[in-house]
């Protein structure tokens, strides 16, 4: 009798230890994986607000640096126009074009960064 107690239990100990296994494993599957360049989800919405705002800012700053390079850019495409080759002017205006397009670059990857945290705002206050 002692024998066939411990028979059982020693199956529930293994089922148990099955079904918690198998349970961490495919709890694994059921989640959505994320997209790399998501950024984590936080559980304070006041956090998730003042990010966005800074993200506002950085961008309206990015927005400001463009416009700038953009009117440098034309000044100096009327310069080259004026003047047949200068050698000193094209390599400037090969600058600022360079710059100009690393600025758009950096803008729409802090617009796609907003938009994600536009959808973690508007997560967090639904989940509330």
């Amino acid at each position: 009798m002692l024998y066939l107690i411990g028979q059982i239990t020693a199956f529930l100990v293994i089922a148990t230890l099955g079904g918690m296994i198998l349970g961490w494993w495919g709890r694994g599957l059921r989640q959505p994986k994320l997209p790399v360049n998501t950024l984590p989800l936080t559980t304070d919405p006041f956090e998730a607000r003042s990010r966005l705002e800074q993200c506002h800012r950085d961008n309206a700053n990015l927005r400001r640096d463009l416009k700038e390079a953009e009117d440098h850019l034309t000044k100096l495409r009327a310069q080259l126009d004026t003047v047949s080759s200068d050698t000193d002017l094209v390599m400037r205006l090969q600058a600022t074009e360079d710059r100009v397009s690393a600025l758009l670059q950096d803008l729409q990857w802090r617009d796609d960064t907003i938009a994600a945290l536009e959808r973690e705002l508007a997560q967090l206050r639904t989940t509330r």
